[in-house]
């Protein structure tokens, strides 16, 4: 069975076995928006990320960008409730795109995100011994 639009697909799938190809390259994009991709590029696992994956963080970018200009109008007047809707669109869009990334403990455990881990030593070293 397929899964639904938020769980992204099908859990008998597995991991992305797709190779590394160094992840997305950052697009021209305005300086508000551009900051926002540094964030996220920054926070995501590396090597979860594909070049393909451009789009889809261009998009979660702009989102969140505009989403910090909604929430000042919302600020500045609260009574506003057209936009406070609208602000509330789009965190429930950046919410769901983000499922795809992996930026909650639960979409990570969902989509087997493993932490990169360093080597330790000890365990090089018990393993060399053998």
């Amino acid at each position: 069975m397929t899964g639904t639009s938020r769980s992204g697909g099908s859990r008998k799938a597995g991991i992305d076995h797709t190779p590394e190809d160094g992840g997305p390259d950052r697009p021209e994009l305005p300086d508000d928006i551009a900051s926002k991709w540094d964030e996220l590029i920054e926070q995501l696992p590396i090597h979860a990320l594909r070049k393909v994956d451009v789009h889809q963080l261009k998009e979660l970018a702009r989102l969140m960008a505009y989403s910090d200009s909604l929430h000042r109008l919302v600020l500045s007047d609260p009574l506003d409730h057209k936009t406070g809707r609208m602000y509330l669109g789009v965190q429930d869009r950046i919410h769901r795109l983000s499922a795809s990334f992996g930026l909650t403990p639960a979409d990570r455990k969902r989509l087997s995100l493993e932490p990169e881990q360093e080597d330790d030593p000890l365990q090089q070293y018990l393993r060399d011994d053998v």
